[in-house]
């Protein structure tokens, strides 16, 4: 059976709707707790599929006391970009994908360089024709969670934007990153919420985390096709041949 390896960041960041269909694709899925010192398979190679999840830390953390997994995954996913072998990054997983590739990753800031941070469900503007976009909604609604965002790497094709954040969602070889969540339901939201309290209300007002924990049932409800549809889309790339 081919394996797929999730490497996680925190606690509750798990794979999600990604992860069962991972599992009906045909793969043996191992999550790797890399933040409680996990460690990956070394003898990795392109038939095995590695998806690396979000977390609350960033690029800037990476090589800082308390964070050493963080490079080492930066560096698992340069080996593997350069051999063209499948990873799928999601949020921090995609902000590491394009460090490793050699793209900017920073915090969002607006004109006047103050802090800007995405956290909701709100609209995502698909760009292209690529196949990973087939049978999607445009735009399409998604769950955002993040104050970082990256450029584009070299050689990469964008995929999603929104006017906070260029670079949503990019292809390179058989890789795929995602800045916002599609594996995330409504009970996985409101949990988030509640861990993330202070930087959901940092990010939308003092009713922050009571508004996002009362709109994420029916926002996850109501997007769940599009989203399955869109992390079958991604695997079908990543595991082309």
């Amino acid at each position: 059976m081919r394996r797929a390896v999730c490497i996680t960041n925190v606690a509750h960041e798990g794979p999600g709707l990604l992860g069962n269909l991972v599992a009906d694709a045909g793969f043996s899925l191992t999550q790797v707790e890399a933040w409680r010192g996990e460690r990956w398979p070394s003898d990795l190679g392109a038939a095995d599929l590695v998806i690396v999840m979000g977390g609350p830390m960033g690029v800037a953390d990476v090589g800082k006391p308390g964070f050493e997994w963080l490079g080492d995954v930066t560096e698992l996913l340069g080996r593997r970009l350069a051999a063209v072998h499948p990873c799928i990054g999601v949020c921090l997983g995609m902000q590491l994908m394009a460090h490793a590739a050699g793209a900017k990753v920073a915090p969002m800031r607006d004109t006047e360089g103050a802090s800007v941070r995405e956290v909701g469900w709100g609209s995502l503007e698909l760009v292209g024709a690529s196949s990973i976009l087939a049978g999607l909604p445009r735009p399409m609604d998604v769950l955002h969670w993040h104050g970082d965002a990256c450029e584009l790497p070299e050689g990469a094709e964008l995929l999603a934007s929104t006017p906070a954040c260029p670079v949503q969602m990019f292809s390179v070889g058989r890789s795929v990153g995602m800045q916002f969540h599609p594996e995330v339901d409504g009970a996985t939201a409101c949990i988030w919420a509640s861990e993330d309290a202070a930087f959901v209300r940092a990010a939308n007002g003092a009713d922050g985390v009571q508004a996002l924990q009362t709109a994420s049932p029916a926002a996850a409800a109501r997007t769940s096709a599009s989203r399955r549809r869109l992390l079958y889309n991604v695997l079908r790339h990543v595991l082309r041949p």
